[in-house]
């Protein structure tokens, strides 16, 4: 009698144990270096990271990676935050609206991230889709894009969504 009145307990127990262990490794992982961090899903790698996202780079660069089943091979799909020093002058460049445009399955919008307006040029096409958010900072240009195998839309998008609410650019 004794040894089933420790067994609900020992159940319960054992019940919260694999909650806390699913909610540890489900979740999301955190990049912060410099002046920029963000959160994107665990199911993501930290594939590599150039320059210090700091004041003084003039380049800095990470890239997420996952790879995804395609068919019947494996692809991998990417995410890449890039921080650019803004340059002197003036670029003349086309219009975002005219770039997109010219390409079927695409679109063009204007959206806030981090506390700034940016700009949002995406391509879906049969094997490949693509997307790139445009945001201008004082003296920085930053650029979130995602390149994909089609399958995998989904969950890159979800990821690509979670890194955009999340970003954080001091």
């Amino acid at each position: 009698m004794e040894k089933e009145g420790l067994l609900v307990p020992i159940l319960i127990v054992l019940v919260i144990l694999g909650i806390i262990l699913v909610f540890v490794f489900s979740g999301d992982n955190t990049f912060k270096t410099g002046n920029v961090s963000f959160q994107y899903p665990s199911s993501w790698s930290q594939d590599h990271t150039v320059g210090e996202f700091n004041s003084t780079a003039l380049y800095s660069e990470v890239t997420l990676t996952k790879d995804v089943a395609a068919g019947n091979t494996t692809q991998t799909a990417y995410i890449v935050l890039q921080m650019q020093k803004r340059t002197e002058g003036v670029l003349q460049l086309p219009s975002a609206s005219a770039l997109a445009g010219n390409t079927t399955n695409s679109s063009v919008s204007t959206v806030d991230v981090a506390g700034f307006k940016a700009s949002q040029l995406a391509n879906f096409g049969p094997n490949l889709s693509q997307k790139i958010t445009i945001i201008k900072t004082q003296d920085f240009y930053y650029t979130i894009e995602y390149v994909t195998p089609t399958a995998a839309l989904n969950e890159t998008e979800d990821a690509y969504s979670t890194i955009l609410q999340s970003l954080t650019i001091i």
